[in-house]
């Protein structure tokens, strides 16, 4: 599948898969998301650090802890400000007969119809709930009609459908 491919294909597995552009607001927070988890991370090195380099009254491993944490972050603001700055999203999408994926490698995030409580229909997109994860999948408008059947087909009847 190539990375700018709107066409939807059937794979010989029996899976579809595409590539469609996502809304920059959309990309934007899963990347602040990611962003804030990175931050904390640093944080709770310094807390710890700080913690340990108290408790044994060696200040001077405090410095080390404090210099891995800004080089960490200096890297962590240099991958997320190129993040930040595509213009124009894209993200693949992989469908079967039992989930939905977005994503793909270790980024990949899979959802399996049956544990999908509501299903909303947007316009450009179908958002996907379950107790505690959530997966919007965006669609080719072409495409759209296909997608909504085959996920509808997939879902549980006491999930609830609402259209936007």
């Amino acid at each position: 599948m190539s990375a700018n491919s709107e066409t939807i294909t059937k794979q010989p597995n029996g899976s579809y898969t595409w590539s469609c552009p996502i809304e920059k607001d959309y990309y934007n927070k899963g990347m602040g998301i990611g962003l804030k988890a990175c931050i904390g991370i640093a944080v709770f090195l310094l807390l710890f650090g700080g913690a340990i380099s108290w408790q044994y009254r060696d200040f001077q491993s405090f410095l080390i802890v404090a210099g891995c944490a800004a080089v960490y972050l200096l890297i962590t603001f240099a991958a997320f400000g190129l993040a930040f700055s595509v213009k124009d999203p894209w993200e693949c999408y992989e469908m079967t007969e039992t989930y939905v994926k977005s994503g793909s490698g270790k980024s990949s995030v899979y959802f399996d119809y049956e544990k999908a409580r509501i299903a909303v229909f947007a316009r450009k997109y179908i958002e996907l709930h379950g107790k505690i994860q959530k997966i919007r999948v965006y669609v080719p408008e072409k495409d759209f009609s296909f997608v909504k059947g085959y996920i509808q087909s997939r879902i549980s009847g006491d999930c609830d459908m609402r259209y936007e």
